[in-house]
């Protein structure tokens, strides 16, 4: 797997976005990879539940269901993928973009002002659940 970080840093999703877009931004990113058998076979198993439960639609069952995959499933993957020396999370400048960001210097471990320990919280991913 080659390098995929450019100009210091690679963005993956805005968090303003529906989960439903930030999961589908990171599948997406997931799908570019040349992955291992082991992460390709989850990231299947991971669209297979994300096809399973379409009956519940933008309904707040949806969005927990969604959120909780995110969180627990799909925030691992992308973590195992940061290159040395980086981070996935949120861009610690402007709060409002996921990706991978250079770790800073002497630091390998961040407070939760800084790290991804933010969008593992119920209420902290900034995401937009109004329906059309």
């Amino acid at each position: 797997m080659g390098s995929f970080i450019a100009n210091g840093f690679k963005l993956i999703s805005r968090l303003d976005r529906d989960i439903g877009v930030v999961i589908d931004n990171c599948l997406g990113f997931l799908y570019s990879m040349n992955l291992m058998h082991e992460m390709r076979r989850e990231i299947g198993q991971i669209e297979s539940e994300l096809y399973d439960m379409v009956y519940l639609g933008r309904t707040p069952a949806g969005c927990e269901f969604k959120e909780n995959l995110f969180r627990l499933r799909i925030l691992p993957l992308m973590k195992r993928l940061a290159p040395a020396g980086y981070y996935f999370g949120i861009d610690p400048e402007s709060r409002v973009l996921l990706g991978y960001w250079p770790q800073p210097s002497g630091v390998s471990e961040f407070d939760t002002g800084t790290s991804l320990d933010d969008v593992t919280e119920p209420t902290a991913l900034p995401i937009d659940h109004s329906l059309p």
